[in-house]
């Protein structure tokens, strides 16, 4: 009987206690700001927290805040947002475009014509711009990703701690509070700094950033009950006069100067009983994201500093516990996908976009396959934005994936830039402009034409039309003119040039098994002529003819065409000519390029390369022979001074990424090449082949590789080159 009052007795001291715990305890409400980079600072503030024991009941964030406070908010732990962090690959995640070793063959093709990353909308007569040089695409993904386990709450108040996220309404400039919805949205939202992030439309706003509006949302954290604020403010202090000399610091001090002034008057209302919390950052910007795991000490270091007065806050062990044992509890639910619903809004047929969705009613969520499915629709290249949103059910997950076109398009242009040659004066200089047209029809047909502008002007335009629902299987019919320079060599010296002028008709159909691999069988007919351009009037000149069948494969797994990190690369083509094609002379040809390239310790890049090449049967036209000479094609040499009817060619390169010219890589490499070309089989020996090498500096820039190196043979034959344009052709 005593036993049985005993315990009668500690139940009711339990529901007495609960209550009075609740009603006697101030409301804490923590305010995490923007400040990009930097508010990784916030998590080493969270783990202090933690260890003191003191309860949040509400959380404010803005930009980066809002990331590090929505995932708390979640219930994720400072040490897992910390890893998350750690984890991140930034440089992918805020960039829109695909790896190019995810992108189709053709894609490949097209986006290698042209150097210059910016492809404008263009229509009326007028450029469309981007709504922001970032869309956002792999960042919301990332973060939706991040945010699954609550993807079912709709209302913020119903996380484990309440959360309220700032952006602010880029059409009026009013504050918005985002306080239900997609949580992960809600982040992207507020953290979408203009003009670099493209605004996203939340309930009928257009937003971008809060740190415009309110930096430090302390006003947010006291609309949502909070007795007591934690403030932790990260902002950057202006920068100097000397530290202003480009758009992007421009820009940066722009924002710096917006968020600086709400945030004066943030600091302002704060009452005495509140905390401030100011890391001290550093150097540390808000772009070094790369950077984050020196922030979260400095933010934890600073949150010491204060330890005594922070735990006036803190709670006894048993308190802290029920305080935890308080917080709204995460349940995720069953995770097997009961339904998936597609909204497409470009012209591309439904079913081409859904037949990259790999995933099944009752099948378990793999957001694995779900992210790759979605990258794969975003590779058709007609899409500002792939994501997906999730319902949950009593009985499994509701899948709805949208795809959104490009408000530029669906017509391009593309920009790009060639030059090579050496410091004596004798360069090939051109400007590359092109037009793309997307969504030619339903079935994603794309036509791009490419005009060449210089000493050696080139037009080439095609259509690649895919067939089926897939789009493996593909149609391409093309037609260019071009002029090459050929010169005329005695020795290193140029005693004549001719000018190559040709045309072309070609007709290729063939198959894309995935990214990487290509196998096309086509016709093709070529016309034109050689004329003297310098040197002796005397000299011969010709005309020809040439048609016939070829047959290719190609592998590509390289991740850029402009400085590699890693991949590999296989072409072989055999080409017929046929008199019945319009061929002057019968014969056969065969090219095979090979080539891997791997990077050790993220800076230390090598390379090998090899080109072998011959004709059989006959003698090719001189718009086929091979030709050697320039930068990784015996570099010692001109540009094209030898040429022959075989040609091979091994290359050995290495390059180490040794410093940035403020964003631009910059690296220091050089080569060894071995090889050479012949008239004849029999004309191949090693004592006819050349050794040659280069040493070369080189920037990644907006335009393009820029090279400078020297070249030289074991023959004496040396050149110091320029070269701006594609590194790895």
């Amino acid at each position: 009987m005593i036993l049985q009052f005993s315990r009668l007795l500690l139940l009711l001291t339990a529901l007495i206690t609960a209550p009075l715990y609740g009603a006697e305890r101030l409301k804490i409400g923590l305010v995490l700001s923007g400040g990009g980079a930097r508010g990784a600072a916030h998590v080493g503030v969270l783990k202090v927290l933690e260890d003191l024991r003191i309860p949040i009941d509400v959380i404010a964030g803005t930009s980066m805040g809002s990331i590090v406070g929505g995932l708390y908010a979640s219930g994720l732990s400072p040490a897992q947002i910390e890893q998350i962090l750690d984890e991140l690959d930034w440089d992918d995640v805020l960039a829109d475009d695909q790896s190019r070793v995810d992108l189709s063959p053709n894609k490949k093709f097209q986006e290698d014509l042209f150097s210059i990353g910016i492809s404008p909308g263009f229509e009326g007569g007028q450029l469309k711009l981007p709504p922001g040089a970032i869309q956002g695409q792999k960042i919301e993904l990332a973060l939706q990703r991040l945010t699954t386990h609550v993807a079912h709450i709709n209302q913020f108040d119903h996380l484990a701690i309440p959360f309220r996220a700032v952006a602010t309404d880029i059409v009026d400039g009013s504050e918005v509070i985002l306080k239900q919805g997609n949580l992960g949205r809600a982040m992207r939202a507020s953290m979408s700094v203009p003009s670099i992030f493209a605004a996203i439309e939340i309930d009928g706003h257009l937003l971008v950033d809060g740190g415009i509006v309110n930096n430090l949302p302390v006003s947010v954290a006291r609309g949502m009950g909070a007795d007591i604020l934690i403030v932790v403010d990260i902002g950057a202090p202006l920068r100097n006069r000397d530290e202003i000399g480009n758009i992007l610091t421009v820009t940066n001090q722009l924002t710096r100067i917006l968020t600086g002034r709400n945030v004066i008057a943030s600091l302002d209302s704060l009452k005495e009983t509140d905390i401030l919390i100011s890391p001290d950052l550093g150097d540390i910007t808000s772009a070094q994201f790369d950077r984050s795991a020196e922030a979260i000490p400095k933010g934890e270091h600073a949150a010491r500093m204060i330890a005594e007065r922070l735990q006036t806050l803190s709670l006894s062990s048993s308190d802290y516990e029920m305080y935890l044992a308080g917080l709204n509890q995460i349940s995720t639910g069953d995770r097997t996908v009961k339904s998936i619903a597609m909204r497409n809004e470009s012209s591309i047929n439904d079913n081409v976009v859904a037949q990259r969705l790999n995933i099944n009613k009752g099948d378990p969520l793999n957001l694995d396959q779900l992210e790759h499915d979605i990258g794969q629709i975003h590779g058709l290249g007609a899409f500002e934005k792939v994501g997906y949103d999730l319902a949950q059910y009593e009985d499994g997950v509701g899948v709805m994936v949208y795809a959104t076109p490009k408000s530029w398009g669906p017509n391009y242009l593309h920009f790009g830039l060639d030059m090579e040659g050496d410091l004596s004066g004798d360069n090939a200089t051109n400007i590359i402009l092109g037009y793309s047209r997307t969504e030619v029809n339903q079935w994603a047909g794309e036509w791009t034409t490419l005009l060449q502008v210089g000493q050696e002007p080139k037009l080439l335009s095609y259509l690649h039309q895919p067939l089926g629902l897939d789009l493996s299987y593909f149609v391409q019919p093309s037609f260019s003119v071009e002029r090459t320079n050929i010169g005329v060599f005695s020795g290193d010296h140029e005693t004549a040039q001719y000018q190559l002028r040709q045309s072309e008709l070609q007709l290729v159909v063939g198959k894309e098994f995935g990214a990487s691999a290509v196998f096309s069988l086509g016709v093709n007919r070529r016309s034109g002529e050689v004329k003297v351009a310098i040197g002796d009037p005397n000299l011969p000149e010709s005309d020809f003819d040439d048609g016939g069948a070829i047959a290719s494969f190609s592998y590509d797994s390289i991740n850029d065409i402009d400085f590699p990190s890693r991949g590999a690369v296989f072409n072989l083509s055999y080409y017929h000519a046929l008199d019945s094609l319009g061929a002057d002379e019968e014969y056969q040809q065969w090219r095979l390029r090979t080539g891997i390239v791997k990077t050790f310790g993220d800076k230390h890049t090598i390379g090998i390369l090899t080109r072998l090449g011959g004709t059989e049967d006959g003698t090719a036209s001189i718009s086929r022979r091979f030709l050697l000479g320039g930068f990784l094609n015996m570099s010692g040499l001109q540009v094209n001074q030898l040429s022959g009817e075989y040609a091979g060619l091994a290359t050995a390169f290495y390059y180490r990424k040794f410093n940035r010219f403020k964003i631009f890589p910059a690296y220091i490499g050089g080569s060894a090449e071995y090889g050479g070309a012949w008239a004849d089989r029999d004309d191949i020996s090693a004592k006819s082949s050349l050794f040659g090498g280069s040493l070369f500096l080189g920037v990644d820039s907006p335009l393009g590789p820029v090279l400078l190196g020297l070249g030289r043979t074991n023959e004496g034959d040396s050149v110091f080159f320029t070269k701006i344009g594609r590194f790895f052709n």
